[in-house]
């Protein structure tokens, strides 16, 4: 009920100033806004950045943007291949239960299929870059979709002379293959290369010389990977999700970039975030019931080795910093829909809980218990009353939880704890006899 938004794929296309860029076109949404004019971090409702959940086919994604800050989703530039998208679900609340881990929003982004009848390839070409989208049959029963795209933006700004250099590759899959009419196999691909590289050329004027001296290399890559297989059957459908998503991100900074001695070095930075995942769930109709239930695990691996050398009024003091985490996660959920009164009104309830094995504040379940109800009552053919609550939790970044003080998980003796979030929700729509619709909502 209300807070879903659904968008085709030629809004995206067609939105203005969106250079087909998914998240350029939701800072366009109610309640969602930016940090800055040339990011793509979404703040939806109030909350952070780091609060939202993409989902690919049903494949969580932890980066959809170039250039990704550690610990969030936001960036310059995004990584999604337009020409692969039908649709994308946008939640702003009554989040489903088998949708975990998110305070502000999920995302749901539902890719085309490549064809079935022959091969075909489109070739793209924007203001800041360039790629090639292939696709079409392998055999009867499987189908393929990829993509390879490259920046150029670096060639610009060095004839500008910027003082920085920025290039970014992408690539992204989608193979699926039917073995019958109940069962069919998905593979997901998504994956990025991002550098990010000092103009030293550039140094003539007072802000160049500025951006030299302070701006690290970057070199940042990530990719996440998914086998979706589905099992149809007289009253619903089984889904198994294995996954894979992997970071990793390197600065360096020397002093007068002047990489000819180690004693020039002032920053060398390596971080690595792995998550091995694996859903179970299954959905089904019965009577005028609908019912989703299922269970998870997820293993997280998260490294970081910093050397830092800082000025401080007595001189420069060192920072040399390692920490290695591992950690196991599991959750369970469940959620029930009905329909009553030929369909005036629908109700949802749905419960969640998580849980890790980090320390005693968060290895109990019921202490992170996520039950969420929503309504819609249809009092007039085309005007509705919608209604969502919910409680949604959401562990710390890795960041947070893998930070060391003389080798012990600091945050660990803190008690720090999983993020919480309650939700209220309620507004209006009106269906017009046309193909509009207005809304208004409001939420706390």
């Amino acid at each position: 009920p209300l807070s879903l938004r659904t968008i085709g794929v030629a809004e995206i296309q067609r939105n203005p100033g969106g250079n087909r860029d998914i998240s350029r076109v939701m800072q366009t949404l109610p309640g969602v806004t930016s940090s800055n004019s040339f990011r793509n971090d979404l703040l939806i409702r109030g909350g952070g950045p780091n609060e939202n959940r993409f989902y690919l086919d049903g494949v969580e994604v932890p980066n959809i943007n170039h250039f990704a800050t550690q610990g969030a989703s936001g960036g310059p530039v995004g990584l999604i291949n337009v020409n692969f998208i039908r649709e994308v679900e946008f939640y702003s609340g009554a989040f489903p239960a088998n949708r975990g881990n998110a305070l502000s929003s999920v995302f749901e982004f539902q890719q085309r299929e490549g064809r079935d009848d022959r091969p075909g390839a489109t070739f793209f070409l924007s203001a800041t870059d360039a790629g090639l989208t292939l696709e079409g049959p392998i055999g009867e029963k499987t189908t393929y979709l990829l993509s390879a795209r490259r920046s150029y933006l670096q060639l610009l700004f060095e004839a500008l002379e910027l003082p920085f250099l920025p290039t970014y590759n992408d690539f992204q899959a989608k193979i699926k293959h039917r073995f019958d009419d109940k069962n069919e196999l998905t593979f997901i691909g998504l994956g990025a290369i991002d550098q990010f590289r000092l103009n030293e050329a550039a140094n003539e004027t007072e802000e160049q010389q500025y951006i030299l001296n302070n701006i690290p290399d970057n070199e940042q890559w990530n990719y996440a990977t998914g086998l979706v297989y589905k099992r149809y059957t007289a009253s619903g459908y089984w889904t198994f999700v294995v996954s894979r998503n992997k970071l990793n991100n390197n600065s360096v900074k020397y002093q007068n970039n002047d990489e000819s001695s180690p004693e020039n070095l002032l920053l060398d930075y390596e971080s690595e975030e792995t998550e091995n995942k694996l859903r179970i769930e299954h959905t089904a109709r019965f009577s005028d019931f609908r019912l989703n239930v299922g269970v998870g695990a997820e293993q997280a691996l998260y490294t970081n080795r910093t050397f830092n050398r800082i000025a401080t009024g007595s001189g420069l003091q060192e920072v040399d910093f390692s920490s290695e985490l591992t950690l196991n996660r599991y959750f369970m959920f469940g959620q029930l829909s009905r329909k009553f009164f030929n369909d005036r009104l629908a109700l949802s309830l749905g419960i969640r809980t998580d849980a890790n094995d980090y320390s005693s504040d968060m290895n109990n379940p019921l202490d992170q218990f996520s039950p969420r109800f929503s309504l819609t009552w249809a009092f007039a053919e085309r005007l509705a009353f919608n209604f969502n609550t919910g409680i949604y939790h959401q562990l710390p970044p890795y960041t947070v939880l893998g930070y060391r003080e003389g080798g012990v998980l600091a945050n660990k003796q803190n008690g720090v704890r999983y993020i919480r979030n309650r939700h209220l929700v309620a507004g209006f729509e009106f269906n017009t006899a046309a193909s509009s619709k207005l809304t208004v909502e409001g939420y706390y």
